[in-house]
Formats: C-alpha cells, sequence, structure tokens
C-alpha cells in the first residue's frame, strides 16, 4: 500500500481556515482510499482514483467548503531558476447540473507581485496548462518531464497519478502504454504531478 499524509487547510462558507490532514492510500485494490482530519473531523471515502475519492470525500463537508493545498513548484523563465508556490482550491461545483456534483480546480500562483488564476471543472490538467501558459514560464515538474508517463486506461489522474520511469531501462517512449506494460512495472508510480527532482528532463512540451 503507497501511503502519503498532505497537511492542507479547509476553509468553511465564511473563509475561515483550519489546518487538516488528507492521508491518501493507494490500495493494492487499484482505490484510493482519503481520510480528512481535522478539529472535531474525520471524513473518508474510497473510490477508483484519487479525483473520485476526493470528489466523494468533498461531497461530505458542508455546503460552500473547500480545500486548499499548497504545492511548491520550480519553474523557469528564460535563464532564471524560480521556485513558486502555486495554491490549489478544490472545491465543489453544481455548475451543469444540479444533481450531479464535480469538482472545480482553481489554481493561483504570484509570480514576481503578478498573481496569475486558471481553472477548470473535472479536469484539473487543463487549469495547470492554462496556468503556466498565462505565465509565460515552464514548470520544472512530473507533469511535463519527459521521464513522467501515465498509463491511459480513463481511470488515471493527474494530480495524484503519474509515473516516474527516470530508472527504467530499455524504455521505449514511441510505443503507446499498453505495449509496454513492462516499464510501469518498473517505474514509481502514483507521484504527484506537482513534484519535481534532479532528474527531470523536459524533452518536449507535453500539452493536455
Amino acid at each position: 500500500m503507497n501511503e502519503r499524509i498532505v497537511t492542507i487547510k479547509l476553509i468553511d462558507d465564511k473563509g475561515h481556515s483550519q489546518d487538516t490532514n488528507l492521508f491518501v492510500r493507494f490500495r493494492e485494490d487499484n482505490t484510493v482510499h482519503l481520510n480528512l482530519v481535522g478539529n472535531s473531523l474525520y471524513l473518508e471515502s474510497n473510490e477508483a482514483t484519487y479525483v473520485q475519492s476526493l470528489l466523494e470525500l468533498i461531497t461530505k463537508l458542508p455546503e460552500g467548503y473547500q480545500l486548499k493545498f499548497l504545492n511548491s513548484v520550480q519553474a523557469t523563465n528564460g535563464n532564471s531558476i524560480d521556485i513558486l508556490t502555486v495554491e490549489e482550491y478544490i472545491a465543489v461545483t453544481r455548475q451543469y447540473d444540479p444533481d450531479e456534483p464535480q469538482l472545480r480546480f482553481r489554481l493561483v500562483c504570484d509570480f514576481r507581485g503578478i498573481v496569475f488564476e486558471a481553472e477548470a471543472i473535472e479536469d484539473f490538467s487543463i487549469a495547470l496548462q492554462a496556468l503556466q501558459d498565462k505565465m509565460d514560464i515552464s514548470f520544472n515538474i512530473c507533469a511535463f518531464c519527459s521521464n513522467g508517463d501515465f498509463r491511459s486506461t480513463g481511470g488515471e489522474d493527474l494530480r495524484q497519478g503519474w509515473y516516474c520511469l527516470r530508472d527504467v531501462s530499455n524504455r521505449r517512449p514511441d510505443l503507446p502504454w499498453f505495449q509496454r506494460e513492462n516499464e510501469f512495472q518498473e517505474a514509481y508510480s502514483n507521484v504527484n504531478a506537482f513534484h519535481w527532482c534532479p532528474s527531470f528532463v523536459k524533452a518536449v512540451d507535453r500539452m493536455f
């Protein structure tokens, strides 16, 4: 079982926040179990993917509540390298169908005194791509690294579903994922898309 703990902010409908721990467990049955633990708070969910489990978890919170993550990002702009903080706000929206809740991802980053924002419903990758485009910089993170990849089964999610293939030998990136399942067996699984490491390689721009 792959487990990690993230300290986040739980923000209520009045804008008040409290520190909360989110336990993320990738189980051997290919489900994702989440626990949200805070002051007088204990919620859990278990679904096929991180995003689906996150949606189930947040819908158990009172209406108007949201979660705030702080992500450390390495970015290049010309010849300079910056370490930036990307604030990630996740809330439930019923914009398209009152009976079908969806996640709304909003990303905020202060870059040299200018605040950039991007958001998307259901698809975190669209918000991430839009933020990078607006800022006109390159994020040196797993989502844009040639060592990063994911199995396109329809159940993958960008936020917590990457594989890092940096230590996999005899790789064949020209082949579709289902013809190189052995590579994913050797790779580091369930990598956060915001992660960056010294092995980052930016061979091409990845568009989502």
